[in-house]
């Protein structure tokens, strides 16, 4: 079931108004069955006939193992016809903004890796964002664990 909110807190706001800008896409916050709990941002107008036209950023902040916060993205996509124009890293920069203003020592995620569409895989970007891979990584496996530390500023 899918519900439209208004902003959690003016941080995030800003950081709506700020993606949307960047995107050109009018941008809205939904709570989620299957992302409980995360801050979860997107296409306000979805388009349900070829999914990645849709603006999509999940993420949520927790305590890593030693107690300090850490955000883990859960997914970021750009709409498709946006793509290769730096926007992917114009976002993740806002939202490493946030996160660090929340006081996160690192971010987490899953890299998707397509064996059969290397075109399809985003290592590559998250590498550039300053990412390195996290634990083990079975080559069989489509999702590739990968962590940034964050110095605080």
């Amino acid at each position: 079931m899918v519900q439209y909110l208004t902003a959690p807190n003016s941080d995030l706001e800003s950081l709506r108004l700020q993606l949307a800008a960047l995107v050109q896409h009018q941008l809205c916050f939904m709570n989620h069955v299957l992302f409980p709990n995360c801050v979860y941002i997107t296409s306000l107008e979805h388009n349900n006939e070829v999914e990645e036209e849709n603006f999509y950023l999940i993420y949520e902040i927790k305590k890593d193992r030693g107690g300090m916060p850490q955000a883990n993205i859960h997914f970021l996509q750009i709409p498709l016809r946006f793509r290769g124009q730096g926007l992917g890293s114009k976002v993740y920069r806002l939202l490493e903004e946030v996160l660090r203003n929340h006081g996160c020592v690192s971010v987490v995620l899953e890299a998707r890796v397509n064996s059969l569409n290397p075109r399809d895989n985003s290592v590559g970007f998250w590498g550039k964002q300053g990412f390195v891979p996290g634990v083990h990584y079975a080559f069989d496996d489509e999702n590739f664990p990968m962590i940034k530390m964050l110095r605080q500023t």
